[in-house]
């Protein structure tokens, strides 16, 4: 078994330790919020820390007045004056496997020396440069993952990503849902891994994903597992977004994975049936049963009363297919060609 599979099968364990730690550590980081006001938050990372950042991003600016935006880290690091006035009285909350990312380390540095703003850092190594540097770690070392391409660590820190909103928040409806994804991350697993198995079969060679709302950030990463995983194209848009250009290139090589709100049909709709005109295999993630969506399956998503709470499961969608699709092809998915698991400048 290659370690890319050993780490995602490992992720319901993972995100119960998770889940675990955050009760644990529950009145300190609402201490840290009552000592740290701000109504403005600032999410950064690198690669997939970034793509976690705006579906961070994402849940806490859905906060009655609260403001939250992602920034890369390498673009803030190019020119950090022209990000002062974005950065001023705001939260930094950084995303970080391995914690030595040299872009995320340097921006760090200078944003606590220009602003001083205070900083959380969500990192998957205890032995890390960013902890000195901070005024809250979250530490969550189990979820580190060895091979080159993150599964398991990006599913865990998106978990971390809600349940710091809300304790943030107080919100006990959003922390309710992390709890239930990951109560069930296991059984969903079991449940659909048959299923795609044959959807990696098929001749297709590139991929869209297409998710809305919170899920944007967790969407893009799940496009970059195939990229990475599999060594084939992955690109990520909104879902009506997709309309708007990006689809004529789409054909019957392209593996479309759709994310279908709940709540809205007939728009929705319209679109997974622009997508099957293109003639590539369409796999739904959705709440209902059965296959309405038309698609070559429909991936259900039961009794997670919070959309943000889906990314935790639907993830996997992406991760098993780009891990089958490597084998199928003869690829590594361990160690994929010209990549490292973090850049150091």
């Amino acid at each position: 078994m290659f370690l890319t599979e050993t780490e995602i099968l490992d992720t319901p364990h993972a995100l119960a330790l998770v889940c675990q730690y955050f009760e644990e550590h529950r009145e300190q980081h609402k201490a840290f919020f009552a000592e740290n006001v701000q109504k403005k938050f600032v999410f950064m990372g690198c690669g997939s820390s970034y793509m976690l950042a705006k579906s961070a991003a994402a849940v806490f600016g859905a906060v009655p007045d609260t403001a939250a935006l992602a920034v890369p880290a390498g673009d803030y690091l190019v020119a950090p004056k022209s990000w002062n006035e974005t950065l001023r009285n705001s939260i930094v909350v950084t995303f970080s496997r391995s914690g030595r990312t040299s872009e995320l380390v340097r921006a760090v540095k200078e944003i606590r020396g220009a602003l001083g703003c205070p900083v959380i850092s969500v990192c998957a190594k205890q032995d890390n440069d960013l902890t000195p540097l901070c005024d809250l770690s979250i530490g969550l070392d189990w979820c580190y993952d060895r091979s080159v391409c993150q599964t398991r660590t990006v599913t865990s820190f998106y978990t971390a990503a809600l349940l710091l909103a809300a304790v943030y928040a107080d919100d006990r409806k959003l922390a309710a849902a992390v709890h239930s994804a990951a109560a069930g991350c296991g059984d969903f697993q079991r449940e659909n891994r048959a299923a795609l198995e044959k959807i990696s079969a098929l001749p297709w060679n590139n991929v869209v994903v297409l998710a809305d709302g919170p899920l944007c950030g967790i969407a893009e990463e799940g496009a970059l597992a195939f990229t990475e995983i599999s060594m084939l194209c992955g690109r990520y848009f909104h879902v009506l977004d997709y309309r708007h250009g990006p689809i004529v290139i789409s054909d019957e090589n392209t593996l479309t994975v759709m994310v279908l709100r709940p709540g809205e049909e007939t728009l929705q709709r319209a679109m997974a049936a622009d997508v099957l005109a293109k003639g590539g295999p369409l796999v739904t993630v959705s709440d209902r049963d059965g296959n309405p969506w038309g698609g070559a399956v429909n991936i259900q998503i039961r009794e997670i009363n919070d959309f943000a709470a889906w990314g935790m499961l639907f993830i996997y969608v992406c991760q098993v297919l780009a891990l089958q699709k490597a084998i199928r092809e003869g690829g590594n998915p361990d160690q994929p060609d010209g990549l490292d698991p973090y850049i150091r400048l």
